[in-house]
């Protein structure tokens, strides 16, 4: 495989000089196209912050972000856009109430033009497929909505265009443990069926274990530890990913497979 996204020794502060704040700490990461990558780490590790830079919501104040090889300025264009989406925690925020699923979808099909307009009907239906929502929920607004329907919903809007890159932060962690295991299951279905790469930041370590190939391991702005995930969670090199590890709440009976 190759590398679709690069970033090199990336630096991102925030605050005047003096009183600077340094979220991300000359960080390098590369992730291989259709790869899936879980970053975990403790809040305000740096997590998010990095995966803002490489969407252009943050400016590195040192580094570099490649795609496709290209360097990334400081603003993305429209294609850069397109191939790099984000789901976010909390679908309710991200999700027109006044918009029905089927015009929130539709919009988007409409304003990207990644569709003819006389097939955006059809792509709504095929993209409510494609996340395993039924016909109905085309007609529906955000209210009537559960809180697993909404996440597959925002999912099937990131999908609409088509990206090479879905970025998910935290996309389960708001919802209850059986409507995660139906977003991971998603997801992974969806790795496969589309080809599309997938970066997971999560504080759940049984998802980046169910989920990805290489974990990365935050602390402080930095790259403490990454690796294969069986050989990571298997061996840990550094101390903290250690103690990230034990720390990890486990429920009798609580197994990769029950993450399943």
């Amino acid at each position: 495989m190759s590398a679709l996204l690069e970033i090199e020794n990336v630096t991102v502060s925030f605050g005047r000089r003096k009183h600077a704040i340094t979220a991300v700490d000359n960080v390098t990461l590369h992730v291989e196209k259709g790869s899936a990558t879980g970053i975990v780490g403790e809040s305000g590790s740096g997590k998010s912050t990095l995966m803002r830079t490489v969407l252009g919501l943050n400016r590195p104040q040192a580094g570099s972000v490649r795609f496709r090889g290209a360097e990334l300025g400081a603003r993305r264009d429209l294609a850069t856009r397109r191939a790099m989406q984000m789901v976010f925690q909390d679908p309710g925020t991200t999700l027109n109430p006044a918009r029905t699923v089927g015009s929130t979808l539709a919009e988007m099909l409409r304003v990207h033009r990644v569709v003819p307009a006389e097939r955006v009907d059809a792509r709504v239906g095929e993209l409510l497929d494609l996340v395993h929502l039924p016909a109905e929920i085309r007609e529906a607004r955000p209210h009537r909505l559960s809180g697993g329907q909404k996440q597959r919903v925002a999912i099937a809007r990131a999908l609409a265009l088509e990206p090479e890159l879905l970025i998910a932060d935290e996309a389960t962690s708001a919802l209850d443990v059986i409507v995660q295991a139906g977003v991971l299951d998603l997801l992974a279905e969806l790795r496969a069926s589309t080809g599309v790469t997938l970066i997971c930041i999560s504080h759940d370590l049984d998802l980046v274990r169910y989920l990805c190939d290489t974990a990365v391991v935050m602390r402080h702005g930095r790259i403490v530890e990454q690796g294969p995930v069986a050989e990571l969670f298997a061996a840990p090199s550094d101390p903290y990913t250690a103690e990230l590890i034990a720390a990890a709440p486990t429920l009798p009976g609580s197994t990769e497979e029950s993450v399943r």
